[in-house]
């Protein structure tokens, strides 16, 4: 929903709550002074996420999966004492993007949508919905909400918030560097989090959608797609593996040089882990 339709909905007698938080919101990220407060904060998030990609111990090290561990140290060429190689180059990369709203919310607020009785009708179809995370090219968003549904036998360890939080955040990095149309980028990110990944619920899930693609949305796999294209290859962990290890060989070699996007976002969002979105239910709402 964008602005017009959301005054459409007002002229009908809906109201929607968050809208002039939201507005408050957008014209406080265009502030100069803001902005450099959030640049600060943007190198000391970042010098955090690269400790905890070379010093952190991935979950599944940590765990009794160790024949799980050895299947994918044979996949991705990995051993115990490894770093997450490709995380490091994602974070190389994202660290040169100078825009000073690169993890600020580009949908701040739901606009959530009611009626006159006060009966919920719609929301904004532009939020992560279920998603943990996105990266919408200039921009990565996370999920609290989501972030903290996700359960694990320990949750009682006070890292795992900021465990997952730092997995998500990872994930999307490497969307930045890899080729959404490539059907092995999100495998490949997949993998590495399994692998590397420091929350134990989160790694879990990364290891399960490394499997079997047919449990994410974006799946390139789906069966459905091979009729009539017996050229299409069957899913490979191991393909996904040798993808991995391509791009972070290429990856090594960029002098990465990152510039702030001009203008409006362009296309949808890179995001994960997703259940299913909840459309607008007012007319004229998502097209």
């Amino acid at each position: 929903m964008d602005y017009s339709e959301a005054v459409k909905a007002l002229s009908k007698g809906y109201s929607i709550p968050n809208i002039e938080a939201r507005d408050h919101l957008l014209k406080l990220q265009q502030d100069e002074d803001y902005q450099k407060q959030i640049r600060m904060g943007d190198i000391e998030f970042e010098m955090d996420m690269y400790d905890d990609i070379m010093y952190g111990k991935p979950a599944i090290e940590k765990s009794d999966q160790l024949d799980r561990l050895n299947e994918l140290d044979s996949i991705l060429g990995t051993q115990t004492g490894d770093v997450d190689d490709l995380g490091i180059a994602a974070l190389r990369n994202w660290s040169m993007n100078t825009d000073p709203l690169k993890y600020t919310d580009p949908t701040p607020y739901d606009l959530n949508v009611y009626d006159q009785e006060g009966t919920f009708v719609g929301v904004s179809p532009e939020g992560l919905d279920r998603y943990l995370g996105g990266n919408f090219g200039d921009k990565i968003d996370i999920n609290m909400n989501e972030i903290m549904r996700q359960k694990s036998s320990i949750d009682d360890d006070p890292y795992e918030l900021g465990n997952k939080i730092s997995d998500v955040y990872r994930h999307e990095f490497k969307h930045s560097i890899l080729n959404d149309k490539e059907d092995y980028s999100h495998p490949a990110i997949y993998g590495t989090g399994a692998r590397f990944g420091l929350s134990n619920a989160i790694s879990r899930d990364e290891n399960r959608m490394f499997k079997d693609p047919r449990l994410y949305q974006q799946n390139p796999f789906n069966t459905s797609q091979y009729e009539g294209r017996p050229h299409r290859e069957a899913y490979s962990e191991d393909r996904a593996g040798d993808y991995a290890r391509e791009n972070i060989n290429k990856l090594n070699q960029i002098n990465f040089r990152r510039e702030p996007s001009v203008g409006q976002r362009g296309g949808p969002p890179t995001e994960r882990f997703s259940t299913g979105g909840l459309a607008s239910l007012i007319p004229g709402g998502r097209r």
